[in-house]
């Protein structure tokens, strides 16, 4: 009987031990290249005497196929843009694609904008316009990413297309920019700690860029969310339509449109409040005149000096 026991542990426990002790020695023993070629490290790229190396975040094309974790980014830039005698967009980079620079001579403004890549697909191809002084908003063609600023140019963020609202371009009238007055809105919100309801108060940026549609007007909309430390916030919406106000906002209460419904406990009512919504309708009647600047973004392959 104990024999049996014996032989019972040295099967169970002992060869096997031993076999995967044999293959962990045998593994740490193999030669560096075979560890070379594990892993998902992205190979560093080699530098390239007149280019500039950039990382940008996302590169969307018309191929879902493409990616690029790096781009070699030359010095080349060519004008793609003029609001006005001293203001102008220029795109660094060949083959129309790499990232536009904002340049008021007026004023000795000259940025960079890093935070979104552009492509020659990417670059707006419906009308584009912009006499606001302080708000410059800088479309992409498919509405992924809207740059935008709120100091003349000197800082730009990135505003968003809600996913439900983006349009295939060719839907797009055109895009305007401009200043205008901050809108205070009120509405009904919840305080999470207690769930008690209050009055919330929420000043609207009069610095705003509008898609106009061929059937319908996108908006967006700049909070200024500085008592938490935000950056400022736009994101553009859909008013899909709206005739009745209340209805509308019934629709939302009863769970209808729940994928519209904000981060921002009620924050939605705004777009339903009769002002933000005239607002809003009025900005397709944006009288252009007097205005210098071009009409379209333009991009040359090959003129780029």
């Amino acid at each position: 009987m104990k024999k049996k026991l014996i032989k019972l542990l040295i099967c169970c426990i002992v060869i096997p031990g031993g076999l995967w002790a044999f293959i962990i020695n045998f593994g740490s023993n193999l030669p560096e290249r075979y560890e070379e070629t594990t892993g998902l490290d992205i190979p560093m790229p080699e530098p390239k005497q007149g280019y500039e190396i950039i990382y940008p975040e996302v590169i969307k094309t018309s191929n879902p196929n493409y990616t690029a974790s790096f781009y070699y980014l030359s010095e080349k830039r060519q004008v793609i843009y003029r609001y006005d005698a001293a203001r102008y967009l220029e795109l660094q980079g060949e083959n129309c694609e790499g990232l536009i620079w904002y340049h008021d001579q007026a004023k000795n403004i000259h940025t960079r904008i890093d935070k979104i890549f552009f492509t020659h697909d990417r670059l707006p191809k419906f009308n584009y316009y912009n006499p606001g002084k302080d708000y410059i908003g800088i479309p992409t063609d498919d509405m992924s990413a809207v740059p935008f600023s709120i100091d003349g140019g000197k800082t730009f963020y990135v505003g968003e297309v809600t996913d439900f609202a983006a349009n295939p371009s060719e839907q797009v009238e055109h895009f305007i920019g401009v200043d205008d007055n901050p809108l205070t809105l009120q509405f009904n919100d919840v305080k999470k700690s207690t769930m008690e309801g209050f009055i919330n108060t929420v000043t609207i940026s009069g610095n705003t860029g509008y898609f106009i549609l061929k059937n319908d007007v996108l908006f967006g909309e700049t909070a200024f969310y500085e008592r938490i430390g935000l950056n400022p916030r736009q994101s553009y919406h859909s008013l899909n339509g709206v005739i009745d106000t209340q209805t509308n906002i019934n629709l939302y209460l009863n769970g209808e449109h729940l994928k519209e419904v904000q981060l921002f406990g009620r924050y939605w009512e705004i777009y339903y409040k009769p002002a933000y919504i005239e607002r809003i309708t009025d900005a397709r009647n944006i009288k252009l005149e007097p205005y210098q600047g071009w009409d379209k973004i333009r991009c040359e392959i090959g003129a780029e000096k």
